[in-house]
């Protein structure tokens, strides 16, 4: 299966309890190499159009707008297939 590079492990640091911001997508590793900035504002902007993820939008004490993502059902619903098609793949029928 062909995935776009950054596409699910975005995705996957997006589940789960809080919201995160852009730079921790910027210390995902893929193979040793890490994904650039570039890559991961393109894959926001994806997931973002997808409705795979929301920005969720707040202020800091000083007034600084603060952009964070976190996953819809939607995204929920995508890992959770993904996650059944590895399971699949990864066990050999009739062993």
């Amino acid at each position: 299966m062909i995935m776009i590079r950054g596409f699910m492990e975005i995705l996957q640091m997006t589940d789960g309890n809080g919201q995160r911001a852009f730079n921790d997508f910027t210390k995902i590793s893929i193979r040793k190499l890490r994904l650039s900035s570039a890559t991961v504002s393109k894959r926001l902007d994806e997931l973002t159009e997808i409705k795979a993820i929301e920005e969720v939008v707040s202020k800091s004490k000083t007034g600084r707008r603060i952009i964070s993502y976190r996953a819809t059902d939607k995204g929920k619903r995508i890992l959770g297939l993904a996650g059944e098609l590895n399971k699949a793949i990864g066990t050999p029928k009739g062993r």
